[in-house]
């Protein structure tokens, strides 16, 4: 199989040799916020569009301070001609003006998964391709499924089939669930509820009776003893709770492959998509996919609206982020999955040589990338970190019993209303 791999990105370097780039003397500089690993990753993708390209020098910076060094440069208008966008900061990089307009100038945009199209399209328009994605799924203990004679979750479980779950592996030892007061999770179950994070129009909206369904089954995991966060485990996250076997059952996004099998490689686990819910929160470009709903967190890769180089700059966003940046990022492993759907099953190759000899079902790792057709980016409009933070106490207040999800309800929907009236909404 990793023969397979090498043969088919020699393939994809050979095509992109073939069409090499004809310019001369031309430097980009390109920033990105990155660990070591995707640093390292980053630099071996870059050098193979310099070889590709010999005319174009490419200097790749990681800066330990992203967002603040980012955000001076665009006040001194001196900013670089690549960059990364994460997606809580796009819109307001687009109405700052800064990022050039790519909807003419990215290649094979329909080939991109369609949740990654619709984050970084604004008012019609796809300003930047994601580099790569997460997307949240179930994340399970087989022994602990098997010691309970309950059967694995499956793409069509629902909430009562998560409950039940939950439930019947409660015991002394360990919870059904390891969940969190975090709106990054607990927002995918509004979704699932039918809640809608923007209407047509584009404007922030905050649907009550999802959120209270989503809070309430909370509420009946949390308050009921099935359900624990990892701070209530002793543990630091909830992939670390689940690793250390505190729980059957936790909800990660892919992140989370890499972290068990580094620290926990025998542990004896698979995924699954998250369960349906009650309503459909689907947009009509991706169908109504009644209940069903994840998260996706992604960065996309933007070219700077000043750059004095705009077509290598979007030759090299388009190697990074077209069909051969997509198996280089699939083959690479350290994370997060290719932003296009043509690369899911590279990914899944990848991750099957490195799960060899451990307790994970790699064949099950495609809960996550098939969340990439109907997955959601919970995004807030600039200036709604009021919202975000009186949500996570929410959360919280309901997973304690100190608070009713109606009353929690009741106090986000208002300081949402506040926010959106001050935004001129």
């Amino acid at each position: 199989m990793r023969t397979r791999i090498a043969l088919l990105l020699a393939v994809l370097l050979l095509m992109t040799l073939g069409s090499a780039a004809t310019a001369q003397d031309v430097s980009l500089e390109m920033w990105i916020a990155a660990s070591p690993e995707e640093l390292e990753a980053v630099e071996a993708q870059v050098q193979l569009f310099r070889d590709a390209n010999p005319g174009i020098t490419v200097t790749v910076s990681a800066q330990p301070e992203y967002d603040t060094q980012l955000q001076t440069a665009f006040a001194a208008g001196d900013y670089p001609d690549v960059f990364y966008v994460g997606q809580g900061k796009f819109v307001e990089y687009v109405e700052a003006g800064v990022l050039y307009n790519g909807n003419d100038m990215i290649e094979n945009p329909d080939g991109l998964y369609p949740a990654l199209r619709n984050t970084f399209t604004y008012d019609g328009s796809l300003y930047c391709p994601a580099k790569d994605f997460s997307t949240l799924a179930i994340q399970y203990n087989r022994d602990m499924f098997d010691a309970a004679g309950l059967d694995y979750p499956t793409a069509d479980w629902t909430w009562d089939d998560l409950r039940a779950a939950a439930i019947a592996l409660t015991n002394e030892n360990q919870v059904g669930l390891i969940a969190n007061a975090d709106l990054d999770r607990w927002y995918a179950f509004y979704v699932q509820a039918g809640g809608h994070l923007y209407d047509e129009e584009g404007n922030f909206i905050f649907e009550a009776d999802p959120a209270l369904q989503a809070l309430q089954l909370y509420a009946d995991l949390h308050q009921g003893g099935y359900a624990a966060t990892s701070a209530d485990l002793g543990a630091g996250w909830p992939g670390e709770a689940f690793g250390q076997g505190k729980g059957a059952m936790t909800l990660e996004g892919n992140w989370i492959i890499s972290y068990l099998l580094n620290n926990f490689p025998e542990l004896n686990w698979g995924a699954a998509e998250m369960p349906i819910g009650p309503g459909s929160a689907m947009s009509e470009e991706m169908g109504e996919m009644a209940g069903r709903g994840t998260l996706t967190f992604t960065v996309c890769l933007a070219v700077g609206a000043n750059t004095e180089f705009p077509t290598e700059a979007w030759s090299l966003v388009n190697f990074l982020t077209g069909e051969e940046g997509a198996a280089l990022v699939a083959e690479t492993g350290f994370g997060p999955m290719p932003s296009r759907p043509s690369a899911a099953q590279l990914y899944i190759d990848s991750f099957t040589m490195r799960a060899e000899g451990t307790g994970l079902d790699a064949s099950t790792l495609t809960a996550f990338t098939e969340g990439g057709n109907y997955a959601v980016a919970p995004i807030m409009p600039p200036g709604f970190q009021p919202f975000r933070d009186e949500l996570n106490q929410g959360i919280q207040a309901v997973i304690d019993g100190t608070d009713t999800a109606e009353a929690v309800v009741e106090n986000v929907a208002g300081v949402a209303q506040e926010l959106i009236e001050e935004a001129g909404g």
